[in-house]
């Protein structure tokens, strides 16, 4: 009995830390950020308001956006999402996990979720059925990842999968996952990359926005930094910017490789930031053609490397068999199906969690086209894997092939050599067999000395 409420406590105590620790460093941060923005810029003392806009930042991260009068905000700050679930995996994997602890925290997270709904001064977009889900799932998430690689469960299920599926085929779905999530993380890369680039090059935009807004520096610090919650949404644009789609802040403007203008926008700092159009047309195709090359170097590295298929074309002709030829290129094409499969919903499912909206017309959506996005990621990416996978293909089949002819050749000329002593061997047999013939003809005159002798008729000459 102990130990089941040992069990009860450790999930309560997991999700209060949790909330706890978040709540508390981002209400401090909101704070400074509205106290200091107060004193440079004057006017009522805005840390008043630091605890209602905590919460509902709280809820922000978790999916559920706010209008406060015109402002509507549902653009979900990704980079404090990832935070929130990477505190609360830290937590339970110290606390422990068990399926008891999972669900009195969940039921403790609710509880202090819908206390924020109920204090919270600004207005929600969500109805309450689907706020409970939303924080379900982040808590879900950041639980699930704490408790499954130590649980029983995943080691059955793991000694399950060895007994009853084969070695190629678990190899096969690994590396196909792996390779999707390391592609993934390319493109991420690539766009933080792009992000940087902008905020180089386009930083004295950003700093006339903020002196039309009349900040001190202090206040610009602050609000940078705030800013920067959002980075992985910045991130995941500048992906389907580099890749072709482009992404728009509503219908007032649209960014792409060939466009970067729009009218009347908001005097806010950070749409300063965003890129101008590219001029230059072949680092628009080098940009377009990145998921091209960079999946196809990394198809090449797992059908090469020891880690990945480790194709080779060597071994005698005793050694080929057609089986394993055919098997270890059956796999190669697998793994790169689930591979491309993880990139496209992986991406598509990034592509929709970065969106959002900053009010209710013109602004209604901020982000890019999810659909047009997903092909510029996934159809590359399929393209530069099966490119590689054909190309390791077609490299094998010609060192078969011309192997397979000098073989024919070498065998060839052995059956000309094996021919030609054959006839010679045959030439010089009938020759003995003539020579020897016509000796024993000669031997046979020369030993006939048998007598010629008659009887005479008596009569002699003198």
């Amino acid at each position: 009995m102990m130990t089941n409420l040992k069990y009860w406590l450790k999930g309560l105590a997991v999700a209060a830390t949790s909330m706890i620790i978040y709540a508390v460093a981002l209400g401090c941060y909101m704070a400074l950020m509205l106290l200091v923005i107060s004193m440079e810029e004057g006017g009522d003392n805005l840390s008043a308001l630091s605890i209602s806009l905590t919460e509902a930042l709280i809820l922000l991260s978790q999916g559920t956006g706010f209008k406060s009068g015109a402002i509507t905000l549902t653009i979900i700050p990704l980079l404090l999402t990832l935070l929130l679930i990477a505190l609360v995996r830290q937590v339970a994997g110290r606390f422990g996990t068990n399926w008891r602890g999972f669900v009195s925290g969940l039921v403790l997270w609710e509880l202090m979720n819908v206390f924020f709904v109920r204090s919270v001064d600004v207005g929600l977009v969500d109805l309450m059925a689907m706020i409970l889900l939303k924080d379900a799932i982040v808590f879900a998430i950041g639980y699930a990842i704490a408790a499954i690689p130590q649980s029983e469960r995943t080691r059955d299920c793991m000694a399950w999968l060895t007994r009853h599926v084969s070695s190629p085929v678990r190899r096969t779905v690994v590396i196909g996952v792996v390779l999707g999530l390391l592609l993934v993380a390319v493109y991420l890369v690539v766009g933080l990359i792009a992000v940087s680039f902008w905020a180089v090059s386009n930083q004295s935009a950003v700093a006339r926005l903020y002196e039309l807004s009349g900040m001190q520096n202090g206040s610009r610090i602050l609000t940078t930094i705030s800013m920067l919650a959002w980075l992985p949404n910045l991130m995941i644009w500048a992906v389907s910017w580099a890749f072709g789609a482009g992404f728009s802040i509503g219908d007032l403007a649209e960014f792409t490789l060939w466009s970067g203008q729009g009218t009347g926008l908001p005097a806010l700092p950070i749409f300063g930031l965003f890129p101008q159009t590219v001029e230059t047309n072949w680092v628009r195709i080098a940009l377009m053609c990145i998921p091209v090359a960079a999946a196809f170097v990394m198809g090449m590295v797992v059908m090469l490397f020891n880690k990945g298929f480790h194709i080779r074309i060597g071994g005698s002709e005793q050694d080929i068999d057609v089986r394993h030829v055919v098997m270890s290129f059956a796999y190669p094409i697998a793994a790169f199906s689930i591979a491309s499969a993880v990139v496209s919903v992986i991406s598509s499912l990034l592509f929709s969690l970065s969106n959002g909206g900053l009010g209710t017309k013109h602004l209604a959506h901020v982000g890019v086209d999810v659909i047009a996005s997903t092909r510029k990621v996934g159809q590359p990416t399929a393209v530069g894997l099966f490119s590689a996978w054909l190309l390791t293909l077609v490299a094998v089949s010609i060192f078969f092939a011309v192997r397979w002819m000098i073989r024919r050749i070498r065998e060839q000329g052995r059956g000309d050599v094996v021919s030609a002593s054959t006839k010679t061997s045959r030439e010089e047999t009938r020759a003995s067999r003539t020579v020897s013939s016509k000796n024993n003809n000669k031997e046979d005159q020369g030993d006939n000395n048998e007598s010629t002798d008659t009887k005479g008729s008596g009569v002699s000459l003198p």
